[in-house]
């Protein structure tokens, strides 16, 4: 009897076979809702910040000027001055003019461009806007001075960005990776005073170090930038708010390095003894090679974890600092200043969106940057997936 042949079972096709480690950790970290939520709500609250950029290079936004309050302007008519002289002078039309003074028009008939009023005539060129509620013209509001809280919000996004950037970019990664590397694998004398410098700066009062640093250095900062400015003809740093932001980074790299270099350190000394460290150390590689094409490829998935707790920590201590008086300083943008701009219990109570809009928006990037770095830690812990 001939025996029958065996069925041959068709070969399995792993759609992620071929696929690189990056892009198969992309693909399940966008199989999370609740990644996907938190980069949503970053990229929408970075994106209006990095649109403010515009501004600072001249190019119109749209936007309100964060700093231009909304308070009643009223001017007074020179004697012998048309009224079309007058709305040329400071830039408004007659039809505004006569809307917003209905009495001027009673008394005097229809207002026109040769229209003569007396010597000292008190128009009311803007009303006042202040303490506003949320509306078609002012979508967030208006703050006690008048100024729209909508340009404020996108402008304080914009300084959370260039902190955030900057100092995980020169505290955790320049310093706080190069050192960690270098103390892991060097270890010896160079491992103990690096961490030694380490336990010093974190045995330092953080607090009480930026109030004498702010109050120190902050007139002679802003001196020094002044002069730049002067150098270059133009006001561009000052305008731009670059003295304050660089004095808080500065301030907030000297101590935010010394956890992410502990962090790294402690990945490091794990993977020194590895077989492929030790294979690079055989047929001679030198420490920068090492450190840089072996050692840092191997704990780049930990620093991506880290870099949500840094932008997120950074952003929160910007806005306490600054709402201690000893952060980012008037007039530029900033969520601290807002929430210290909103005043008191009684001012909530009477005025709720004042704390809100900028309490909500600090809020929510806090939360997204926590939320997808528990994601990402998910995907990168084998244990979590």
């Amino acid at each position: 009897m001939t025996p029958r042949p065996r069925s041959v079972a068709a070969p399995s096709f792993d759609p992620g076979a071929g696929e690189s480690p990056w892009r198969r950790a992309l693909r399940s970290l966008f199989k999370k809702r609740v990644a996907v939520l938190a980069l949503l709500a970053i990229t929408i609250i970075y994106g209006a910040g990095a649109y403010t950029f515009l501004d600072a290079f001249g190019i119109p936004t749209g936007l309100q000027d964060p700093t231009k309050t909304n308070l009643t302007l009223r001017r007074p008519i020179r004697e012998g001055e048309l009224l079309g002289d007058f709305v040329a002078r400071h830039g408004v039309s007659v039809e505004t003019v006569a809307q917003l003074n209905p009495e001027v028009a009673d008394e005097f008939g229809p207002l026109a461009e040769a229209t003569t009023l007396r010597a000292g005539t008190q128009l009311v060129l803007q009303l006042d806007a202040a303490l506003q509620a949320p509306s078609s013209e002012h979508w967030f509001g208006t703050d006690r001075t008048g100024r729209d809280l909508f340009s404020q919000t996108l402008f304080s996004a914009r300084t959370t960005i260039v902190m955030t950037i900057i100092v995980f970019f020169l505290g955790s990664l320049f310093l706080g990776l190069g050192l960690g590397l270098l103390a892991g694998y060097a270890a010896g004398w160079i491992d103990q005073v690096i961490m030694r410098i380490g336990d010093v700066i974190l045995g330092i009062p953080g607090l009480l170090v930026l109030i004498v640093v702010s109050s120190a250095f902050r007139e002679r900062w802003t001196d020094a930038f002044t002069d730049i400015d002067n150098f270059l003809g133009g006001s561009f740093f000052i305008d731009q708010g670059i003295d304050h932001i660089t004095l808080l980074v500065v301030a907030l790299t000297f101590f935010g390095w010394v956890d992410t270099a502990r962090f790294v350190r402690a990945q490091t000394l794990s993977l020194r003894e590895a077989d492929f460290i030790l294979a690079a150390e055989s047929i001679g590689a030198r420490t920068p090679r090492i450190l840089v094409r072996h050692l840092f490829p191997g704990i780049l998935p930990w620093i991506i974890v880290g870099l949500s707790a840094t932008f997120a920590g950074v952003a929160g201590a910007e806005v306490v600092l600054t709402f201690l008086g000893i952060g980012i300083q008037p007039p530029t943008a900033s969520f601290g200043a807002m929430i210290a701009d909103a005043g008191g219990i009684r001012t909530f109570n009477l005025h709720p969106h004042l704390l809100l809009v900028p309490g909500v928006t600090v809020a929510i990037i806090i939360f997204a940057f926590n939320l997808l770095g528990d994601a990402v830690n998910d995907v990168v812990n084998p244990r979590g997936r």
